[in-house]
């Protein structure tokens, strides 16, 4: 799997544990990043089965590994680390030029562990993309006034290891003090607001835009974080 023609083969077989299309998306901003090519040396935190690493190789990435505490990586020619990220000893990983953590900071006990992590195996310049939840968006704000339910994280639909919602001013005045990076950029997918909700609620969510505030409509909420 070398050559971007094979994508669409990646996506029928391997599982992609992520909002449709998230990857796709994700890509384009990883390759715009200053100092990001495909010699880059790559880390994906919480792999699953390597969806997004293979995308990577067959985009050009040569230098692929990956961390997951469920063995169900099957992306070939990509190195796999079994560990769980809420406990692993990572001391002996080497550091890395881009690390990503796709829909899996809301799952750890201790998110912040996972930015301690990143810190110490990211060589300075690298950068650290995040995605998560969207709790800001206007539906999810609207949900949460009508039905007290945070989404993504409460509700007969929600992944059952959803544990923390990720608050952004929490995070960049408690957490991010604490290590060498800046938080060069949050945005969200999809840009113009949700593709996975039923009809009615995209349609409420339009609706809504229209009054509300709504500068992060996406599902899926993302931050490029860059090490000093």
């Amino acid at each position: 799997m070398t050559q971007l023609a094979n994508l669409s083969d990646i996506d029928q077989m391997l599982q992609e544990y992520t909002v449709k299309g998230l990857h796709g998306w994700l890509l384009p901003h990883l390759l715009d990043l200053p100092g990001v090519s495909t010699k880059s040396r790559v880390l994906d935190l919480g792999c699953g089965t390597g969806a997004w690493l293979a995308r990577l190789n067959a985009a050009g990435f040569q230098s692929l590994a990956g961390i997951d505490r469920h063995n169900d990586f099957s992306a070939s020619g990509i190195q796999f680390i079994e560990g769980d990220l809420d406990g692993m000893d990572h001391s002996e990983l080497p550091t890395f030029d881009v690390i990503t953590a796709i829909e899996i900071i809301e799952h750890v006990a201790n998110p912040e562990a996972l930015i301690s992590l990143a810190a110490c195996h990211l060589n300075s310049g690298g950068w650290l993309a995040i995605t998560t939840p969207n709790i800001y968006s206007v539906r999810y704000r609207a949900r949460f006034l009508l039905m007290s339910q945070l989404g993504g994280f409460e509700g007969p639909r929600t992944n059952p290891e959803h544990i923390h919602p990720l608050v952004l001013e929490a995070f960049t005045r408690v957490i991010l003090p604490r290590y060498p990076f800046t938080l060069e950029h949050v945005t969200s997918y999809p840009p113009y607001g949700s593709d996975g909700a039923r009809w009615f609620a995209r349609l409420a969510g339009r609706l809504l835009s229209f009054v509300f505030s709504n500068e992060l409509p996406g599902d899926t909420l993302c931050l490029l974080l860059r090490k000093l």
